[in-house]
């Protein structure tokens, strides 16, 4: 009989004394990083999450993955050696998934698909038992089965996570899987379901959390895109949704990890990376194709088990459903980084589901305090900040308002000012969305991207549920005018404003037709998309930087390459004649930090994610090449994208959201040197 399984959260390590924040030795201290991905299915970490997944796994990090369903489907598990089609057997189907995902993490953390595995049960919040399996050789891995029936309950729902979802039946009953740990069936509420997923996030403490994509775009199927794998008209299959929106939901209620520690969390998106150009490099997608290979015994692998040893039909077309080729965020940023009115950096994240800032104790000094919590949740990812004229801060954010049944979804912009400068934030003030009202759009708000005119007025720019581009702008009074349609169609999540040196706001968006550029003509227009400006088509949201030779310029993901591209203006304020150029890189997914440096010598810093796990780094204009930033020392590959911006010496500043729930620094070793010292974790 299977023991009863024990969660382990993980532990500040002991310190006798509060460090030095300015110590280089807080880069060796080991990290309390600790991750939780819940997922529908086995197979949707490898397709969609990875290869962060594999990034912290290698590095260490302790890694709980939940899967909400059994996977059972149809039933059917062909082998590619038997010509007549196999009998339908769910049970065996289903261990056969959990064979597999066993064999592709063994090769994920030890590099053996057969590394034995501890088996135990839990019993869960929801009344029911699930199964846990932890790595034998490397404990801190862990996968957990609730083993919830797929397709086909006795009650007749179809799709038993949706149809729980909203509340079309009262429970949905588990899957006995063949040979299994847990040899009852049991039944989960939707009280019982999210009650279980706090139990998990309680028990481990995870610092990361990982979801799938809770607000799917929504697409109109035609040939060129038909109506596959999705659901309705979401790009996404109707599981995925479900099991994001019921670990939203949990989220709601996890109190995080121990000690006062923060947590961070991360969605991805699902069958939604087949319709859009792919983001990841050669090196990158060998590497996801390779562990789904395992996980379906592409090489005829036998591991003993008669029900199968993996996903047959996984190992034989992991490429071609198209979405091994892209691992995309939902919220393309993470921190938002710059200088207050006094010079100091500050940095605005979402970390436990609200709004927090750091700041340096004095300009440059490299000193921080924080966080600081500013409430205003549940938040997304991804918080924009301008300064107003007076030196005030206001901070922009996505609100989750409401997670219900699909007619009660609800998504909103939030902002937050300072009362005065240097002062306390008053309270949010709800700015809307632009699709308020419209059941079919309200949830499919993007994040929010800001710049302000050289009149002061902020500019509010947002993806709205069409996949075009509102604004709405707040007048120098401080009064919020109506939000207003700038078009544009089959615009990715992430947008890009800035401020051209004539004062005037510029906005840049990522289609599947090219790069859009928004501009005003004048201070009194909105701004207008320029119909003959197309950069090539992007496989990224694209970054931008008025650099300090004063042109404007773009820095997006090449399709298929895992290179970068940058477009500049011919002159300042003047005409995009020439072709976007390659500027290299190292491969990596998610969206681009681009700082403009104090002087033309110094230019430009890129940042972004690399293929090994790192912030990978550049300085533009100039020959010098691409350097890497390891985040090892962070305990593992960071959540979301990194920001950048420079002190009010000149330094070169990149910072990050370990998977420790951390703000992590890392500052230019001296001003004009290419090498950076190492990260400095501020709280």
């Amino acid at each position: 009989m299977a023991a009863v399984t024990h969660f382990h959260r993980a532990e500040e390590p002991d310190r006798t004394e509060e460090p030095d924040q300015s110590d280089e030795r807080r880069s060796t201290v080991s990290s309390p990083a600790s991750v939780v991905q819940i997922v529908a299915h086995p197979d949707d970490d490898l397709y969609f999450m990875n290869p962060a997944t594999f990034q912290a796994i290698k590095a260490g990090t302790p890694t709980t993955t939940v899967y909400l369903t059994s996977g059972d489907a149809d039933g059917r598990n062909p082998r590619p050696w038997q010509i007549a089609p196999p009998a339908e057997d769910r049970e065996a189907y289903a261990k056969a998934r959990q064979n597999g995902i066993r064999a592709a993490y063994g090769a994920m953390a030890l590099g053996d698909r057969a590394a034995p595995w501890t088996p135990s049960t839990l019993s869960t919040a929801g009344g029911a038992v699930a199964e846990v399996y932890t790595l034998t050789d490397a404990p801190w891995v862990k996968l957990v089965f609730l083993n919830i029936c797929q397709h086909g309950t006795p009650d007749g729902a179809p799709r038993s996570l949706h149809v729980l979802w909203q509340e079309e039946v009262e429970r949905v009953p588990t899957l006995a899987v063949s040979g299994g740990l847990v040899n009852e069936r049991y039944w989960y509420t939707r009280a019982g379901l999210v009650d279980t997923l706090v139990q998990v996030l309680d028990l481990v403490g995870p610092t990361l959390v990982r979801t799938m994509d809770p607000d799917p775009d929504r697409l109109v199927h035609d040939e060129r895109f038909p109506q596959h794998h999705d659901f309705g008209d979401l790009a996404d299959h109707c599981d995925h949704t479900a099991t994001a929106l019921f670990s939203w939901l949990a989220l709601d209620r996890y109190q995080g990890p121990d000690e006062g520690r923060t947590f961070v969390v991360e969605a991805f998106r699902g069958y939604s990376n087949e319709r859009w150009p792919h983001i990841l490099g050669p090196r990158a997608i060998s590497l996801k194709e390779y562990f789904l290979n395992v996980y379906g015994a592409a090489d005829g692998y036998d591991c003993g088990d008669p029900a199968g040893s993996g996903d047959y039909a996984v190992g034989w077309s992991a490429r071609t459903t198209g979405w091994v080729q892209s691992t995309t965020p939902r919220h393309p940023h993470g921190a938002w980084l710059g200088r207050d009115a006094r010079g100091r950096l500050t940095a605005f994240a979402v970390v436990n589901q609200q709004a927090a800032v750091w700041l340096e104790t004095q300009p440059g000094n490299g000193q921080w305090r924080g966080p600081f919590f500013l409430g205003g949740g549940p938040l997304s990812p991804g918080l924009s900040a301008s300064l107003t004229p007076d030196g005030r801060w206001q901070v922009f954010a996505r609100r989750m308002s409401h997670l219900g049944p699909d007619h009660s979804q609800r998504r909103e912009i939030v902002v937050l000012e300072q009362a005065e400068r240097d002062g306390r934030f008053t309270g949010w003030t709800i700015l809307g969305n632009p699709s308020a009202g419209n059941p079919g759009r309200d949830r499919h708000l993007g994040t929010p991207a800001v710049a302000r005119d050289a009149l002061g007025r902020a500019h509010l720019f947002v993806r709205n549920g069409g996949q075009g581009l509102h604004t709405r702008v707040q007048e120098t009074d401080g009064v919020w005018g109506a939000w207003t349609d700038l078009r544009g169609h089959e615009l990715q999540e992430g947008l890009a404003a800035v401020t051209a040196p004539n004062g005037r706001v510029e906005v840049f968006a990522a289609s599947r037709e090219g790069v859009f550029h928004w501009s005003q003509a004048s201070y009194d227009r909105p701004p207008r998309r320029g119909p003959r400006f197309r950069l090539t088509v992007p496989a990224s949201p694209p970054a931008a930087a008025v650099q300090p030779n004063g042109r404007v310029m773009t820095v997006y993901r090449q399709p298929e390459t895992g290179r970068l591209l940058m477009a500049q203006e011919d002159a300042p304020g003047g005409q995009w004649n020439k072709p976007a150029v390659p500027i290299g890189g190292r491969g990596g997914f998610g969206a681009i930090a681009c700082a403009p440096g104090p002087d033309p010598e110094t230019g430009t810093l890129v940042a972004t994610l690399s293929d090994p796990g790192g912030i990978a780094y550049r300085f533009l204009p100039g020959d010098h090449p691409w350097q890497e930033l390891p985040t090892d020392d962070l305990g593992g590959p960071p959540a979301h994208a990194p920001a950048a911006a420079f002190d009010s010496l000149g330094h070169a500043v990149i910072a990050v959201l370990g998977p420790d729930g951390r703000l992590a620094i890392a500052r230019q070793a001296g001003r004009g040197s290419v090498g950076f010292g190492p990260w400095q974790v501020v709280g």
